[in-house]
């Protein structure tokens, strides 16, 4: 009778043995939790909570200034003031977004994509505006309070206070990519999203240098995320002030005369050191409009804009060289012994026939017999004919290379085109071996056909021609000085030259052609020299398939003991010797001579010549 009550006992007392053990388990996993939580876990949590409660904003630093080498400003910086927000922030306060709309004047829609796509790219805050007006800096001031997660901060805007003057050189910074950020990095000089970085010119290649180290600044801020106070602050470092070669006068004279004839470049070289002393490339555009973000419109005006503003003629460009090619092939005339300085060859009558084709001369009535220096001063296309039949157009080659020509210069640009120079390999892959003729060898004698140059690799040339056969590397960079104005890298003069073979005796007899151009009694560029300073040079006329010839004058100056060296390119300028006023006038500038600058406009379109100049 007793046996059910001692089941019960029985079943009551596992029933228990099971709670208990189940409660122990709980709370063993209950304590193990709590030791993950406060103990493993706690440097994360504790992380989150500061988070909640600091927020670390960077500072931008400064990027260093680009200078003449006189000291003027290229690039510089203006205090500007952003307005930014905290992306958690408006999350929870959408109010916020309509305020700030109100007060910068603009759609809630354009702070709502911002905040979406910074959202998306992980970043915690977005930025509104960069360059804030007065007026709004004073009421966001005012209503900071009220505004939680909104952020003023000043930044240094890059500025190009000569705008589009040296634009070509000088570049303009843009706003990097996703793929030159780096979230992860803790280097203050890593980029982060919203950055500027060089994008051309000067401002690419030397990037590192100009880059400034950021600052940052720890804020306490509430649960609202309205700012209380400053807990850190680390000032930013500026970058290097880049001191550059350029004259800022002289490269304001060759901008201007450039910009009356409307597309062309130029570029003046001092002919020992190779420091480019002024550069420039017409058409050009304001980089000014290109800083950080670059606006549809304005991106589309200048890329499809026939004219290419942003394209840079000084490096970039190539033509063929015309005339001024010929001293490079008087050269080498004479170092092989195809002719001597009193060699007379075939009447130039105003053309010389080839087969049934008459290769013409640029001056229709003829040159008569010349020798050597009377062809350069008076260009004659018939003496280089046979010259150049003659040499052969690997003897051409040859020389031209060694001048630099068909390779980059070596300059501190971001981009240089190499140009060419045709040789018999060339022409046989082009033609066929022996389906290229003898009128490809005169054309290239006279500087055209398939020879390719840039308006930078004419310069160097005429600066070897200078010097006495020493090829420099054309350069930009003349020192850079660190925030405190210690020297951070110094000039170097002789940097990157290269001895060129030539005898002394026959480059003096090109040289006197050169001159005998600007004070020869028939030298082509006769109507611009200067009576009681010498100088020498060259003209040159390029035939153009798309309009006016092209006219270049390269040269340099004074004629013994030269300084400087300089080369023009004008598309459509049709004669070398209506743009050897440029020559004169930089020249006239540089020395400081005193004299009136002679300005000519375009003459009246002629048509075209069939060869020559």
């Amino acid at each position: 009778m007793n046996r059910p009550s001692i089941n019960r006992e029985g079943a009551d007392s596992g029933r228990a043995r099971r709670v208990i053990i189940l409660s122990v388990i709980l709370l063993l996993i209950l304590a193990v939790r709590l030791f993950q939580i406060q103990v493993l876990a706690s440097g994360g949590y504790l992380r989150l909570s500061l988070d909640n409660q600091f927020r670390e904003i960077r500072i931008p630093a400064p990027r260093g200034m680009i200078l003449d080498r006189q000291g003027h400003p290229l690039a510089a910086n203006k205090a500007a003031c952003e307005v930014s927000v905290s992306v958690r922030a408006l999350d929870r306060d959408r109010d916020v977004i309509t305020a700030l709309a109100e007060i910068l004047d603009c759609r809630e829609d354009m702070i709502r994509e911002r905040l979406e796509r910074a959202r998306q790219e992980h970043r915690p805050r977005a930025v509104i505006e960069r360059d804030l007006l007065r007026e709004q800096i004073l009421i966001l001031e005012e209503r900071l309070m009220e505004l939680p997660g909104v952020h003023l901060q000043d930044w240094p805007l890059r500025t190009y206070p000569n705008e589009r003057l040296a634009a070509h050189l000088l570049g303009y910074v843009g706003e990097v990519s996703d793929s030159e950020v780096d979230t992860d990095s803790f280097d203050p000089r890593a980029y982060r999203l919203g950055d500027n970085i060089g994008r051309m010119g000067v401002e690419k290649t030397y990037e590192p240098l100009l880059r400034g180290t950021d600052g940052k600044e720890l804020i306490l801020v509430n649960a609202r995320g309205a700012q209380l106070s400053t807990v850190e602050f680390l000032p930013p470092v500026a970058g290097n002030r880049l001191y550059l070669t350029l004259d800022l006068n002289l490269t304001a004279e060759l901008d201007s005369a450039l910009a009356f004839w409307g597309a062309g470049a130029g570029v003046v070289l001092n002919v020992e050191t190779g420091e480019i002393l002024a550069a420039a490339s017409r058409p050009a555009f304001d980089p000014n409009q290109l800083v950080g973000g670059i606006p549809t419109a304005v991106w589309e005006r200048l890329t499809n804009n026939p004219d290419k503003p942003l394209f840079n003629r000084v490096s970039m460009a190539t033509y063929s060289p015309g005339s001024i090619f010929k001293p490079l092939v008087s050269l080498k005339s004479l170092s092989e012994g195809i002719v001597t300085p009193e060699t007379r060859l075939r009447t130039c009558l105003g053309g010389l026939r080839l087969g049934r084709r008459t290769f013409r001369c640029w001056e229709p009535n003829g040159h008569g017999r010349v020798g050597l220096i009377g062809a350069l001063e008076q260009s004659c296309d018939v003496y280089y004919y046979q010259v150049g039949e003659m040499l052969g157009v690997d003897n051409i080659a040859e020389q031209a290379r060694a001048f630099g020509l068909g390779s980059a210069s070596g300059a501190d640009l971001d981009s240089e085109a190499r140009g060419l120079i045709p040789d018999t390999r060339w022409y046989d892959n082009r033609y066929g071996e022996g389906k290229w003729t003898t009128g490809h060898v005169w054309n290239v004698a006279i500087g055209q056909g398939e020879v390719l140059v840039s308006c930078l690799q004419m310069a160097r040339v005429y600066a070897a021609l200078a010097n006495g056969g020493y090829l420099v590397t054309p350069r930009l960079r003349h020192h850079v000085e660190d925030e405190n104005g210690d020297t951070y890298i110094p000039f170097s003069p002789n940097r990157g030259r290269r001895r060129i073979d030539l005898d002394p005796d026959e480059l003096a007899v090109v040289k006197l052609g050169m001159e005998a151009v600007l004070y020869g009694e028939n030298g082509t560029a006769r109507g611009s020299k200067l009576r009681d300073f010498r100088m020498a040079g060259k003209t040159g006329t390029v035939q153009n398939p798309h309009g006016l010839e092209h006219a270049w004058f390269s040269g340099y100056a004074p004629a013994e003991n030269p300084e400087i060296a300089i080369a023009i390119i004008v598309e459509h300028g049709q004669h070398g010797s209506d743009v050897a006023p440029i020559f004169r006038q930089l020249v006239n500038s540089y020395f400081n001579l005193g004299k009136r600058p002679i300005r000519r406009g375009p003459r009246e379109p002629e048509a075209p010549t069939e060869e020559g100049e």
